[in-house]
């Protein structure tokens, strides 16, 4: 099971101009649907959510719809998440106006917050300068203007998602989806994240392990050894993996290696390796025509039978019922 590795008891919501409200409005509806079934477990008390702005006059969205801030920036007190919504068109000539909300947006880095960052927004943390030589992602149409005026980001072309320490850039809104189902994980944990999924699949594409990017998601710790270790079961996780091939792999201990890999990611190597498999298999079923038996072969299980048990087990619902779930919802958007 997933370690629940931060608290999302207050939300925060810079408002700035020409601002995209979807990049905003969407992850606060999948937040509220992470807390609506975690009331119905008695495990969530609720999310306190705060608009914020340089001033409290009202934002004008790209969509024309006025969104009031509550209060200013420096009324806000630190929250757990920072939701930084895109901009539309050019975000530089914004940004440029925006110095109060970038030295916010470091204050708030200080006090330890986790950022969501929806596809240019990404330039005012880069205006921050917390991901010089960091990963980053961002809008594709601007990412070459955004290469040149921030030479020390290093953005990722060819990732959706990225993270560098607490801040987590996503390329798109439709990838803000993507993100925050992983950071509901992360907060609520795996069975809430996988019911929120399942509400959201038609916004939904890949598995968060599959884009993020690769460097940063390895590297979140400094255990060398474990690093390596955790690429070569990216190489190797359809295979028939047994712990000798881990310590082999590893040069350490069966002892040793358990306690560190779970204390470098949070699973025991056993555990990680069903995770990676039982992702790319919901992946599979979800967006090809691959049989439940044909999908649970390529994600490296023999056996039906006991792939559908763990499935189960994991996602909360069997195979079929989970293909038929996000499939139909598929059906319905590409027929409408």
């Amino acid at each position: 099971m997933v370690q629940k590795t931060f608290s999302l008891n207050r939300v925060l919501i810079p408002l700035v101009d020409h601002m995209l409200s979807t990049s905003i409005s969407l992850p606060l509806e999948m937040i509220q649907a992470g807390v609506t079934y975690s009331r119905l477990r008695h495990q969530h008390p609720g999310v306190e959510v705060c608009f914020c702005a340089e001033q409290l006059n009202p934002i004008i969205s790209m969509s024309g719809i006025p969104l009031t801030p509550e209060v200013t920036f420096s009324e806000t007190g630190p929250g757990d998440l920072v939701i930084v919504p895109g901009l539309w068109r050019n975000p530089l000539p914004v940004v440029r106006q925006s110095r109060a909300m970038v030295k916010w947006l470091r204050y708030q880095h200080q006090q330890g917050a986790t950022f969501c960052v929806a596809a240019t927004g990404v330039t005012f943390m880069a205006e921050t300068g917390l991901l010089n030589h960091q990963p980053a992602a961002t809008h594709w149409y601007f990412l070459e203007r955004l290469k040149r005026h921030y030479p020390k980001v290093d953005f990722k072309p060819h990732h959706l998602i990225t993270r560098s320490g607490r801040i987590f850039c996503a390329g798109s809104v439709n990838s803000v989806a993507d993100l925050m189902v992983h950071l509901i994980e992360l907060s609520m944990g795996e069975q809430i994240a996988h019911k929120v999924e399942q509400q959201f699949s038609h916004e939904i594409r890949r598995p968060m392990d599959q884009i993020l990017f690769a460097e940063d998601h390895t590297t979140a710790h400094n255990d060398e050894v474990i690093i390596q270790l955790q690429e070569w079961i990216r190489q190797h996780y359809c295979e028939d993996i047994e712990m000798e091939n881990l310590i082999a792999a590893s040069g350490l201990t069966r002892r040793t290696l358990h306690r560190r890999f779970k204390e470098a990611t949070g699973f025991s190597p056993t555990a990680y390796i069903q995770r990676m498999r039982l992702t790319l298999a919901s992946d599979l079923l979800k967006s090809t025509d691959l049989s439940i038996r044909e999908a649970a072969y390529q994600a490296g299980y023999t056996d039906p039978d006991y792939f559908s048990r763990l499935f189960q087990k994991h996602f909360q619902l069997t195979p079929s019922d989970f293909k038929r779930s996000v499939r139909g919802k598929l059906f319905y958007l590409e027929s409408s």
